[in-house]
């Protein structure tokens, strides 16, 4: 695998509409209408953040994603840093990408966030960090087989998983609940922030209002129509198979915002954890809705620096 800088494709630029990515090529959105991938986001603009170019082999074109170096990379040569993988929430990376690189790359300065490497994948717009059914968006393989290898290969990493922490915000906490479970012998801690779908189907009746009409859609387009085949993939279907694994080596947390819509759906997962004896940390925050930068604001550090210095 080869990384490169290729120039921004048009196509890219033609299919960004109000800073919203559509998700699934060859698909049809909730409209009928045809609707394109975009593997190429822009550069942030961040000092210290590589947007990287590679080409990749599982969807035939180029692929982006970013790292945010900790101050000193180029300077203090002989260190190698742990890794923290960023997931996104829904929306696509562009509509949090430079503010949360932003975010990170201040927390670091100001030594709050432990020095090390975060990684900025991009997830689409609503592909809950799973593989597609008809193949067209590997989100999950893309990260597992030729993102995190890249990292290790092109970066000054510590490349092994008690060296690597998997943390998401809302579709990202699924994202990172789901396969930080499932690729345990990868990741050593998972955060799962403000997480959702967490129900335990994809339907309009389950799960909060706003996003209802959404969610059948979501279920075709991920998982063929098959609820059995959601909550398999769901990060209670991989507490419920890989449990004994995580039980016995993984650091979890989980934390909401108290006025966070989904709140109840985060505090049932909790009580669920704990009934497969899957210890973790759960903390709701007080006046914090559905916002990931309130959210760590308060949360700190903490949970990223306790599991550093352990490694």
């Amino acid at each position: 695998m080869k990384a490169s800088v290729a120039s921004v494709s048009p196509v890219r630029r033609a299919i960004l509409t109000g800073g919203v990515i559509s998700l699934f090529a060859g698909q049809a959105n909730a409209q009928g209408q045809s609707v394109v991938l975009d593997w190429i986001t822009p550069e942030t603009g961040v000092v210290g953040v590589e947007r990287v170019i590679y080409s990749s082999a599982l969807v035939g074109t180029d692929v982006s994603f970013h790292v945010i170096k900790p101050p000193h990379y180029h300077t203090d040569l002989e260190r190698r840093f742990p890794t923290l993988y960023w997931l996104h929430g829904s929306g696509g990376n562009r509509v949090s990408l430079r503010p949360m690189a932003a975010f990170f790359s201040a927390a670091m300065e100001r030594g709050d966030l432990p020095h090390c490497l975060v990684v900025m994948p991009n997830g689409q717009r609503d592909s809950l960090w799973c593989d597609s059914m008809d193949g067209s968006a590997p989100v999950e393989s893309l990260l597992m087989k030729e993102i995190l290898p890249l990292v290790d290969t092109k970066f000054r990493t510590k490349a092994e998983r008690r060296h690597r922490l998997l943390e998401g915000f809302s579709m990202g906490g699924f994202g990172a609940g789901r396969l930080g479970m499932k690729y345990h012998d990868h990741f050593g801690a998972v955060s799962m922030l403000a997480s959702g779908p967490l129900q335990t189907t994809l339907t309009i009746e389950e799960g909060p209002a706003m996003n209802a009409a959404l969610r059948p859609l979501l279920l075709q387009r991920l998982f063929g129509g098959d609820q059995a085949r959601f909550l398999r993939e769901s990060p209670r279907g991989m507490a419920m198979i890989y449990g004994d694994a995580v039980r016995a080596a993984t650091k979890l947390r989980m934390a909401i915002g108290s006025d966070d819509f989904t709140r109840p759906a985060n505090e049932e997962f909790s009580r669920f954890l704990l009934s497969l004896n899957i210890p973790h940390a759960f903390t709701i925050v007080p006046n914090v809705g559905h916002d990931a930068r309130a959210l760590i604001n308060i949360l700190g550090f903490g949970f990223h620096r306790s599991f550093f210095d352990m490694t």
